[in-house]
């Protein structure tokens, strides 16, 4: 059985939920989107249920634990082509053995799920370090970004605790974005703007920032291959500190 859902984390705890209640495992889960069917594929559409989805996530926190619970939510982030079937493999898993699950670590559904986690959680914690805002001409601080994971659920929460004027994030790659203003905000696509323009002071305090990053760096110690470790270079497009002036 091919089962499809609506490529959100509660859409495929839904599936998750509906396939441990029947005892029935599915073959595949596709996310939108869809490939083409094939002419004997046995597929079902499931239809996202928030209250068995608030379920699974009681269950799995109570009877398994928090981090297996986070490490669901991570892994899903990732992206990763499959990881839908890894993250069933993973509860089921648990389910047989309990809150020892995360212990398991030579077991491949654990170490698959660890491993996604894993990198959506380092990506999120260095792009806390490596978004740019900058000012727009109404004072929005506006902040592009790319990244291999999808983030903007692990980045909005942190910004919205620290900025104190309206802000966007924006992943341009999937056309997302996180807008918010004080300690609130919303999650939601977000088309790239045709043109921005800055506020007056923006492009000074850029150059700023750039003769800064230039003049602090020591010229006998520069090593582009470490610089590349820490700031990869997939991100240097959206740094003012990489850009041409």
């Amino acid at each position: 059985m091919i089962l499809r859902y609506d490529g959100t984390l509660a859409g495929l705890l839904t599936v998750c939920q509906l396939n441990r209640l029947s005892r029935q495992g599915p073959t595949e889960i596709q996310r939108p989107p869809y490939p083409d069917a094939g002419f004997f594929d046995d597929i079902e559409e499931i239809a996202t249920d928030g209250q068995l989805a608030a379920d699974l996530r009681n269950q799995i926190a109570r009877s398994l634990s928090p981090r297996a619970l986070d490490n669901v939510r991570l892994a899903f982030l990732s992206e990763h082509p499959g990881i839908e079937m890894m993250i069933w493999r993973y509860l089921a898993l648990g389910w047989k053995i309990g809150s020892g699950l995360d212990a398991c670590l030579a077991h491949p559904d654990v170490h698959a799920i660890h491993c996604w986690a894993g990198r959506t959680a380092r990506e999120g914690h260095r792009l806390k370090g490596l978004a740019r805002f900058r000012e727009t001409v109404d004072g929005t601080w506006y902040a592009p970004l790319v990244a291999d994971a999808n983030v903007l659920p692990l980045l909005a929460p942190h910004f919205a605790r620290r900025l104190d004027r309206p802000w966007v994030l924006h992943d341009v790659r999937r056309s997302l974005g996180a807008i918010g203003e004080g300690r609130r905000y919303l999650l939601g696509m977000l088309e790239a703007p045709d043109e921005i323009t800055w506020s007056p002071d923006e492009l000074s305090y850029q150059e700023l920032w750039r003769t800064f990053h230039h003049h602090i760096a020591i010229p006998d110690r520069v090593s582009r291959r470490r610089q590349q470790q820490f700031m990869p270079l997939k991100y240097w497009e959206y740094l003012v500190e990489m850009q041409a002036a």
